[in-house]
């Protein structure tokens, strides 16, 4: 059998469409609270359509995952950035109500060659601590908001020369 010009893109449009469709169907799958094989037909066949639709807008979007520089060591601090950013919030929400104004700041970060701008910047917003409001091309450098207080391992992982 003669491998064609297109086996490699139909074998990454079919392993895309298998991923969205297997995410799909555990996420729905989690929501159902009795499971039976009529309900599990109608999450596989919607979770097959979703998977289409998002392949589709994903294509549209032009959406990359970028560059996979320390995208390990990334995974591995964000617990930790989670944690120390969740008691962060927790301090500042207690100055709150102690009738102390807390204000958080927008700063501009670079982030790392060679790091893929759409996982980093989701990371770096899955913590309480910094949220990226905005990405500016080529997707160098980002506009976040901070909390008060230093820079967590995961954000000094992913972005370089500070917050600005």
């Amino acid at each position: 059998m003669e491998a064609t010009a297109n086996g490699p893109a139909a074998a990454s449009a079919a392993a895309e469409l298998f991923a969205w469709w297997a995410a799909g169907l555990v996420l729905q799958v989690l929501f159902i609270s009795t499971l039976s094989w009529a309900e599990l037909a109608v999450a596989a066949a919607g979770a097959a359509l979703a998977a289409v639709g998002a392949r589709a807008v994903r294509r549209a979007a032009g959406a990359r995952t970028g560059g996979r520089a320390r995208l390990l060591t990334a995974l591995l601090l964000f617990p930790g950035a989670l944690l120390a950013d969740t008691g962060r919030l927790a301090a500042a929400t207690a100055r709150v109500l102690r009738g102390r104004r807390v204000t958080g700041r927008f700063h501009t970060v670079r982030l790392r060659p060679g790091s893929g701008a759409a996982w980093a910047c989701g990371l770096l917003s899955a913590t309480p601590g910094l949220y990226v409001v905005d990405l500016r091309p080529p997707g160098a450098t980002a506009l976040a908001h901070t909390l008060p207080g230093r820079p967590t391992a995961l954000e000094r992982a992913l972005t370089s020369g500070g917050r600005g």
